[in-house]
């Protein structure tokens, strides 16, 4: 059997000893197209000794949903165009629920007219999940976004900046994904979907749906795909709200989600922000641009997308490093705040606290967390445990050498490594839930949601139509294995997992002079830091893209191509925007890290190179246009 409690590396050619938790681990390219497993459930993922096609639930029409929806468009017109009828008879017949009346997930603003009749219904009909208020603009460069199929120059029909605003993106999705077929004929629009059981016998999932009217309707499939988005729900943090109710906080309370509403009533207010995460970065910029006299930033760890920022238009936002709220003043208008860190001795808090006056506004950038409650419990177990089962290395492991390796050092690591999930999920595997593969999941594991799920959504498609097989359960979790020790490798990763790790590098970090390179995120060399752990993440998307034949080629695990390394670059050179901040400069009233210079970015399918924005982002409204003179 295997486990994460003990990984041993032995030779290529060593058998396995089933009786041991050690065990050979395969190389992480063992399993490709051409690669045949049985399942060892009695669960075929193809639909070939099938009389009819394969049914498949798709839960969600969201990003996800929609990617799997043109996947299978996309196949069926190259089939088509092939006559290729076994390949047309292979394809699933497919099925979508989607509790809102539109299409888009989070993407949709709460304003559900924005989305044309002809992709689900406009009826007003109020959407229970999480959109992004009207004012969203992008915090990724765009050209992570586009897809080779359908490419911006396709749409737009000319250059466009590096970042583009919310409603854009949407609409560029939405056009692509009905490019080859109206896709939407497929989904269920205001449906919500109740209940998801898989029955051992038959093999099949049911699946209680209940629509606009109530009424309730039992579907069963033989495959389902979970695209509700990790972005389901809002997700507070309890103890902080408890603060403010229970000791009379006079101001709103708030989270990121319901910005749409507060757009009109920031004008002149301080407002407090609750974590550092890229929400947090966004809202605060949309508050300067509304016009908010001062924003302030909580963090827990000081390890978020804000805390980063070089600095703010006109320094209207104040950090609070490690700061969480812990009271509210006597008059209700104040909240202080004390410092997060703990002893190491005593386990208490420590530092000084801060009050911060006259707070109108609370918003919490706390994240969400994803709807799975609908799930039997035996489908959405990789959610419910919070972390990984804990694990260590072998013993003569060694870290390769780093950008960060001549400051950190050699350290040993620790003899029980922290279970924190990073791109590996213990009971799951490539999108498949190990231990049932028929249950599959559409989320992003990285910093490119919308590519990385789109990746995703052709490799779900070619385990459905038997291009490739599913590994046994033994070799999904010595692949799991494989890559928790590939990831151990990332200084990054790492530092979350070994303690005796993030212990040294926090003692090297704080030794260092102020103005050495690795203090400096804006410098040359931190950047080139950036690329390497950027470079880690890529390779893993590129290995699925080679599965699955995904229509865009970043090179391999291996080794990034030009485009891959290019894509990497630009990520990087997106944070450095970021860092190379200053609140010394001559535009820092006005500057944000989109009003960066465009020539880092083109196109990874035209080269059609980046324009700058219409004028100064604080100036240019939601559509992109510049309303000042």
């Amino acid at each position: 059997s295997t486990s994460f409690d003990s990984i041993s590396c032995t030779s290529p050619d060593r058998k396995t000893n089933s009786d041991s938790d050690s065990f050979c681990i395969p190389s992480l390219h063992a399993i490709s197209p051409s690669t045949s497993f049985s399942t060892g459930l009695d669960r075929s993922i193809t639909s070939t000794s099938l009389d009819r096609p394969t049914s498949v639930a798709i839960i969600g029409c969201g990003p996800g949903g929609m990617s799997f929806l043109h996947a299978v468009a996309m196949r069926r017109k190259k089939l088509e165009d092939e006559n290729d009828l076994e390949g047309l008879l292979r394809l699933p017949v497919v099925t979508c629920f989607e509790k809102s009346s539109s299409p888009g997930g989070v993407w949709r603003s709460s304003d559900v007219s924005e989305v044309s009749s002809s992709n689900g219904t406009t009826d007003g009909t109020s959407n229970s999940s999480p959109n992004m208020y009207e004012g969203l603009w992008i915090n990724c460069h765009k050209e992570a976004m586009e897809f080779a199929d359908y490419t911006f120059d396709d749409h737009f029909k000319g250059p466009l900046p590096v970042y583009l605003p919310r409603k854009q993106i949407l609409e560029y999705m939405l056009a692509r994904v009905t490019s080859k077929e109206d896709i939407f004929q497929h989904v269920n629009f205001n449906t919500t979907v109740q209940a998801v059981t898989h029955d051992e016998q038959t093999n099949e999932f049911t699946i209680v749906t209940v629509d606009k009217t109530e009424e309730s309707t039992t579907h069963r499939f033989d495959k389902c795909i979970w695209a509700g988005g990790l972005n389901g729900k809002p997700k507070f943090a309890p103890n902080i709200v408890d603060v403010f109710t229970k000791q009379n906080f006079q101001g709103q309370v708030v989270h990121s989600t319901d910005m749409g509403a507060l757009t009109s009533s920031v004008k002149g207010k301080r407002i407090m922000m609750i974590g550092d995460s890229y929400s947090a970065e966004d809202l605060a910029l949309q508050c300067i641009k509304l016009g908010a006299e001062k924003i302030f930033i909580t963090t827990r760890k000081s390890s978020g997308a804000a805390s980063y920022m070089g600095a703010w238009p006109a320094d209207r936002v104040e950090i609070l490093w490690y700061q969480l709220p812990h009271g509210v003043t006597a008059d209700g208008h104040g909240i202080i705040c004390k410092d997060n860190r703990t002893s190491q001795e005593q386990n208490q808090l420590e530092g000084n606290s801060v009050t911060v006056e006259d707070i109108s506004i609370v918003i919490f950038c706390t994240g969400y967390a994803p709807n799975l409650n609908f799930l039997e419990p035996e489908l959405r177990s990789w959610y419910a445990e919070s972390s990984n089962p804990a694990w260590s290395v072998p013993k003569d492991w060694k870290m390769s050498e780093n950008t960060v390796s001549s400051i950190v050092g050699d350290v040993e690591p620790s003899t029980k490594l922290d279970g924190n999930k990073w791109f590996v999920n213990a009971k799951l595997y490539r999108n498949l839930l190990i231990s049932n593969p028929n249950m599959m999941f559409l989320f992003e594991v990285n910093s490119y949601p919308i590519m990385n799920i789109d990746v995703s959504a052709w490799l779900c498609l070619s385990y459905i139509c038997g291009d490739i097989e599913v590994p046994t359960v033994e070799v999904m979790k010595r692949e799991n294995s494989l890559q928790l020790l590939q990831e151990m490798q990332q200084p990054w990763v790492r530092y979350y997992w070994d303690k005796n790790y993030r212990d040294k590098y926090l003692e090297k970090y704080y030794s260092l002079p102020d103005d050495h390179w690795f203090r400096n995120c804006g410098s040359e060399s931190y950047t080139k830091c950036t690329e390497e752990y950027g470079s880690y993440e890529i390779r893993l998307m590129a290995r699925d893209m080679k599965t699955c034949n995904y229509p865009l080629n970043l090179g391999s695990y291996e080794k990034l191509n030009r485009t891959g390394e290019k894509l990497n670059h630009m990520t990087a050179m997106g944070s450095a925007a970021r860092y190379r901040l200053t609140s010394d400069s001559k535009d820092e009233s006005w500057r944000t890290f989109r009003d960066c210079d465009p020539g880092p970015f083109s196109s990874l399918m035209t080269d059609t190179k980046a324009t700058c924005l219409q004028g100064r982002w604080m100036d240019i409204d939601d559509e992109g246009k510049c309303i000042s003179e």
